[in-house]
């Protein structure tokens, strides 16, 4: 019984493990996942990894009590036609070759392993293009009135903004931006989105001050996005300062064409 028990409940706990490990493999970054409220299937990146987490370890354990149930079968892979136990058998050999060239590899950067791993980020980036980047670091655990003070924005106005918007009439100044948004049944990134519309003539001056997390990995088509900034309003921008610079270009490749780094870049943007 307990032999057909761990067997089962390897597999299924595999099986959950197996599709947990897919789901992470593509979900945004997670500044990127908390700030548009990302959910799969009904479920949060947090919820995700949760599962992730519990399911493997369960799957870790009952994989020991199968191999001590199946100790005996296994040792006998590991012996000669004499039936001398031998650890180092030619099948031992070849699953640590194996083992050790995606270890070694994916260290290294070598082929296929960096192809999976540049797979995965592609589908994050091109995620973080759909869903936008927050202004900040987990912007969206900020109070409405440090939010707004990091973004230049008047706190106050921007409250009667989301009030005239069809915010709930409940939130303040001390209301956080995940808050906000789960009443309104929204991504932080509306919220921002809708007191950016509101209280801002010119985007480009709204800016924050300190660019976002990862910025050199960001494309200008991505800064333009997470701050409702016009792509070829930007490119002109850059221009006149003689910045050359295309849309599907990153922050740093724009940075090292012109000479500059990438916060220069972004400096850049936002001068007037």
């Amino acid at each position: 019984m307990l032999r057909k028990i761990a067997s089962l409940t390897s597999f299924l706990s595999f099986i959950v493990t197996l599709v947990t490990s897919v789901i992470l493999y593509i979900v945004p970054h997670g500044r990127v996942a908390y700030w548009a409220d990302w959910h799969f299937m009904g479920l949060s990146k947090d919820q995700w990894g949760d599962i992730h987490i519990t399911v493997g370890t369960l799957f870790i354990v009952v994989s020991l009590i199968h191999v001590w149930l199946n100790w005996k079968p296994m040792m006998a892979y590991m012996k000669n036609q004499a039936r001398e136990l031998i650890v180092m058998t030619k099948p031992m050999i070849i699953s640590t070759i194996i083992t050790l060239f995606v270890t070694v590899g994916t260290l290294f950067g070598l082929p296929p392993m960096q192809q999976v791993l540049d797979f995965g980020a592609s589908i994050k980036d091109d995620a973080m293009e759909v869903y936008g980047n927050p202004p900040y670091g987990h912007a969206e655990l900020s109070p409405l009135k440090k939010f707004c003070g990091f973004l230049g924005f008047d706190a106050k106005e921007a409250l009667v903004a989301l009030h005239k918007a069809g915010y709930d009439a409940s939130i303040t100044l001390e209301t956080e931006i995940r808050e906000i948004a789960r009443i309104k049944g929204v991504s932080p990134q509306q919220v921002y989105n809708d007191i950016r519309t509101a209280l801002v003539n010119d985007p480009f001056a709204a800016m924050p001050s300190s660019p976002p997390e990862g910025i050199g990995k960001l494309t200008l088509k991505d800064v333009c996005k997470s701050y409702g900034l016009p792509v070829d309003e930007a490119i002109a921008r850059l221009e006149k300062k003689s910045i050359h610079a295309k849309a599907a270009m990153t922050m740093r490749d724009i940075g090292r064409k012109n000479s500059i780094n990438p916060h220069e870049v972004y400096s850049t943007l936002r001068a007037e």
